[in-house]
Formats: structure tokens, C-alpha cells, sequence
């Protein structure tokens, strides 16, 4: 072998190595839709760790339907008789899953709860890439501001980060102008709750009709897909379990609370029994209504950007929400709020976006000091926590447990008992016949017979129809009433801030 083919055995020189940009290039990348989704599941695992121990006892009705339904395959809060009364089908069908693969209903929150937030992080990334905003700062803005808001950190385990989620894909593949796919996830969202219909029918018409002739031909697909998503099970709730849409439509549409408060006038009543953090909500949904009006000038003005069409449509659908509710005049509770509060939470968070883009970046920094601050007064106390900031049951839910355990080891077998008012908790520590119209379909046919009599023409005939198919049989009565009372004294107790020591009564 000559000397000129000998292999050179000096190391190479340092002007031999790539240079460190061809470097870069030749190591794999991990997308930015990845990253983002990773991130929004890294913020929903934290949250689930702080809030499981404190759900709220409706996050337990819904744990309830799908422990059933894992175990027993039995739709009911409890398996003793049939009820309807799960507003979210999806919910619990996820939970359900959860449960089968871990064994476990509250690690099943968690996995459905991560989920979502990986969907928000995702669909947010998405959204900023089709409205050319940055994407950094929407995608930390939507998980962040929706994660630590103490309104829906104040209800995990139920539907309402699902909900946000499945919105926020609506308006990602409306946006691109993508129908089938923008009606698939709205037809997930109706399965999700059915109220989710109107935002999220107000988002894709919005999105995907553009200036172009011939573009509200893109809506047959896309509103057919919705029902070939959600029609099924409604039919079949309709034909077997009585109702076509869930029973939560009576039951939580009785009117005003006690003291006058309703879901209109319901903030100003917030505002005054938890101040800090309705403050905090205030701020962000101050500055999502700024962010409507100045995207809804531009459109007047003709002079408007994809992104102003998404912060009109999203602001427009959550305004519409908040606004039916108000006037059904259903009482004010939490959850009931989360779909509006949170298309003007992404409307505070797309200017934010927009205006970082263009070297602005006081919004974005305003709002991520308002996260910050929502998360400070939230882990002030022990953690995990035993209730959130916004809380308004009669007890925790650790509380309801420990009694539904004792409630279930005292009763005889076959006995039935009366709930006192809250149920979810209960009769997940129970395992009982623990009855009220949450249930018992009986009960809410009882109900819902009232209410045609004294209700106008156009609801007595929405009910006849709904409840078509629904039998009419007598409620029947229970063996035992446990009854929640105030003080401290016999029974199993209960203490919860703002409401104080109490305690829940088994009558002989």
C-alpha cells in the first residue's frame, strides 16, 4: 500500500468539524405543537395534585355515573335505580375508560383532566400558527390563564376543561377552513354538554364562512359531521334512559337561590364573598372584552386580521352563552360559567399574542402576572387542598365521604334513604340506595310534571317532547331521610368555611 493511501492518523481539525448551524439542523427537532402539549399536560398534572383531595361534590355525581357504568355497565348514579342526570356523556364515558385501565375513579380524573390540557396546549399552538400570532405566548396564556383561574380550578373532575378544550379545537380547525374536522370536535363538544351547541355553532359558522362567494357551502359538512357525532346518543338517551336531553335541564333550571342569586347577577354576588379571586377573574375578563371590541372595530372597519376574526367569534359565542343562561334564570353555579368565561380568557389571550408579535408585550406580561397571582392565592393554605377558593357545598368532599361510609355500614340491607340535599360524595362513600332527583328519573318526571303546569306554552312543549318517551311512574319512598343540620351535636360532622360546623343526621 502506497504512502498516499494510508489512512491520516492525526485527529481532524477543528475547521474540519460541521459548522454548529449544519449541527443543529442534523438533530431531530421536536415539533412546537409537541412541545405545546407537553406543556399543557405538565399544568394539568400539577393541578390535579393539587386539587384532588377537594373536588366539588358535583365532580363525585359524575364519578358516581362512571363508576357504574365500569363496574356495572349501568347507566345511574347509583345501581339501584335509573337516572339521567350525567350532563356529560363524554365525561363519563372517559372516566369510565380511566377507571377499567387503572382501577382507580380519582386517578381517572387526573388521566382525563391531563388530557384536556395536553388538547388546550396543543389546539392553542395550532390556532397561533394559523393566525400568525405567537405562539409562545398563546399557548402559555391559554393553559396558563385556564389552569390556575379559581373558577375552574374550583370544579376539576368535571367537564368544564373538556369543554374549553373541545371549544378551542372548533375554532383551530375553523380557522383553517378544515369543515369536517371543525364539525367533528363540535359534535364532541354537544356530547361534552349540550349547551356547548351554542358558542360553538356561533365559532364555526364565524371562522369557516370567509368573504369568498360559495363559502357557506363549507358548513353542510361540517354541521352534518356534528350530528352524525352527537344525534346517536341522544337518541338512544331519548328512547331508553327518557329524556333527550339530560335531566340536569330540569333540575337546575328551578330558579333563583334563596338569596336572590341567579346566574345573571351571580358575580356581583361572588364579587362580595370571595373578592381577591373574583378580582383576578375580573382582570382577565376586562381585558378579553377590550380585545372584542378592538378586533370588532376593526372588522367595521374593514381592516381587520385573521385573528380578529377569531377574537369576534370567540367573544361573540361566549357572550351568547352567558347571555342564554341568564335569561333561562338558572341559579349561579360554577361550572355554568366556564365556557363563557373561557372564550373571553382566549380572547384576552389572542390580543396578547397578537400584540407580542409586534413588540408589544404589556398585555401578555399583565395576564401572566394575574396567572401568577390566581396560583399564589390558591397554595397559600395546606396542600393538597381539602376545597378550592370558590367553593359552596355543605361539606368537603372528604367529609361527605367519611360519612357515606358510615351511612352505608349502618344501613340495613335493601334500605333506601333520602339525600339531604348534596348527593355526589355521599353516595360514592355509600354505595348505597341513597335517593334524591339526581338518582331517581321518577323523582325528576315528578318534577318535571310540576313544571309543565305551571311553565308557558313553548316549554310545556319542549318537556312533553323530551320526556316523550320517558315512563311515568310513581316516585317511590325511601326507608330512612338523612338530613343536613347546622351546630354541632349527634351525627357525622361537616365544617367547611363560610357555612361552618354542621353536621348530617340519620333520621330512625
Amino acid at each position: 500500500m502506497s504512502a498516499e493511501t494510508l489512512p491520516d492518523p492525526s485527529p481532524p481539525r477543528a475547521d474540519d468539524a460541521p459548522p454548529p448551524a449544519a449541527a443543529a439542523r442534523a438533530r431531530p427537532r421536536v415539533p412546537a405543537e409537541v412541545l405545546a402539549a407537553l406543556a399543557g399536560a405538565a399544568a394539568g398534572v400539577a393541578l390535579f395534585l393539587l386539587a384532588y383531595r377537594g373536588m366539588p361534590d358535583d365532580t363525585y355525581i359524575t364519578l358516581d355515573y362512571a363508576r357504574n357504568l365500569a363496574e356495572h355497565g349501568h347507566w345511574g348514579l347509583t345501581p339501584f335505580r335509573d337516572s339521567n342526570s350525567a350532563t356529560s356523556p363524554l365525561n363519563v364515558w372517559l372516566l369510565a375508560a380511566g377507571i377499567v385501565v387503572t382501577g382507580r375513579p380519582v386517578v381517572a380524573v387526573g388521566l382525563v383532566l391531563v388530557l384536556a390540557t395536553a388538547l388546550l396546549g396543543l389546539w392553542a399552538a395550532e390556532l397561533a400558527g394559523r393566525l400568525g400570532v405567537r405562539r409562545p405566548v398563546l399557548v402559555a396564556l391559554v393553559v396558563g390563564l385556564t389552569v390556575t383561574s379559581p373558577v375552574f380550578a374550583s370544579v376539576v373532575g368535571m367537564e368544564s376543561f373538556l369543554g374549553a378544550a373541545l371549544l378551542l379545537g372548533v375554532a383551530r380547525y375553523a380557522a383553517d377552513r378544515r369543515a369536517l374536522a371543525a364539525g367533528i370536535v363540535l359534535g364532541f363538544a354537544v356530547l361534552c354538554r349540550p349547551d356547548l351547541a351554542v358558542p360553538g355553532l356561533v365559532v364555526l359558522v364565524a371562522l369557516l364562512l370567509g368573504r369568498t362567494p360559495g363559502a357557506w357551502r363549507s358548513l353542510v359538512p361540517a354541521l352534518v359531521a356534528t350530528v352524525v357525532v352527537a344525534l346517536p346518543w341522544h337518541l338512544f338517551s331519548w328512547f331508553v334512559l327518557g329524556g333527550f336531553v339530560p335531566d340536569t335541564l330540569v333540575i337546575k333550571t328551578g330558579g333563583a337561590f334563596p338569596n336572590g342569586e341567579v346566574f345573571g347577577n351571580g358575580p356581583l354576588f361572588w364579587a362580595d364573598r370571595w373578592p381577591v379571586p373574583m378580582l383576578l377573574i375580573a382582570a382577565v375578563g376586562v381585558t378579553g372584552l377590550v380585545a372584542l371590541a378592538r378586533s370588532v372595530g376593526a372588522v367595521v372597519r374593514g381592516r381587520h386580521a385573521p385573528v380578529d376574526r377569531a377574537v369576534v367569534a370567540c367573544g361573540v359565542g361566549g357572550l351568547l352563552h352567558y347571555a342564554v343562561y341568564a335569561a333561562m334564570g338558572v341559579s349561579s353555579y360554577i361550572w355554568y360559567y366556564c365556557p363563557s368565561l373561557f372564550l373571553i380568557t382566549l380572547c384576552a389571550a389572542l390580543l396578547a399574542a397578537d400584540l407580542a408579535g409586534r413588540r408589544r408585550a404589556g398585555v401578555a406580561t399583565g395576564l401572566a402576572v394575574v396567572a401568577g397571582m390566581a396560583v399564589g392565592i390558591q397554595i397559600v393554605g395546606p396542600l393538597p387542598w381539602a376545597q378550592p377558593v370558590i367553593f359552596g357545598n355543605w361539606a368537603t368532599s372528604s367529609q361527605y365521604i367519611d360519612a357515606g361510609r358510615a351511612l352505608g355500614a349502618t344501613l340495613a340491607p335493601g334500605q333506601s334513604v333520602t339525600a339531604p340535599g348534596e348527593i355526589g360524595a355521599l353516595a360514592y362513600g355509600c354505595r348505597c340506595d341513597i335517593v334524591d332527583v339526581f338518582s331517581d328519573h321518577d323523582r325528576v318526571r315528578a318534577l318535571a310534571a310540576g313544571r309543565e303546569q305551571a311553565a308557558g306554552p313553548l316549554t310545556r312543549a319542549f318537556l312533553q317532547v323530551d320526556y316523550l318517551f320517558s315512563d311515568s311512574d310513581a316516585p317511590r319512598p325511601t326507608d330512612r331521610v338523612l338530613r343536613w343540620e347546622a351546630g354541632t351535636g349527634p351525627g357525622w360532622p361537616t365544617d367547611v368555611p363560610g357555612r361552618g360546623p354542621g353536621r348530617l343526621v340519620l333520621d330512625p
